[in-house]
């Protein structure tokens, strides 16, 4: 998971990571969103620095990168305890 990885870089790897996707397909049409909701627990910082972490991971992520301008995708992080 491009998160995991932009987090190990950073040096602060996370404990735990737990992603869910909601993906909307519409029959004849194809997938027109998806909505990733992650949780995480990473010792060493804050909602602010997981929430720019999710953000990068998201823009230098080959999936994300290979839907975006035909696919509207949603990150919401939370930072766990």
């Amino acid at each position: 998971m491009a998160l995991s990885h932009e987090l190990g870089e950073a040096g602060t790897p996370p404990e735990r990571l737990e992603a869910n996707a909601t993906v909307d397909f519409v029959p004849g049409e194809g997938v027109k969103s998806s909505q990733l909701v992650v949780t995480g627990r990473v010792p060493g910082i804050d909602q602010d620095a997981f929430d720019a972490a999710a953000a990068a991971a998201g823009d230098g992520c080959p999936i994300s990168g290979a839907l975006k301008g035909n696919v509207e995708i949603t990150v919401q992080a939370t930072l766990g305890t």
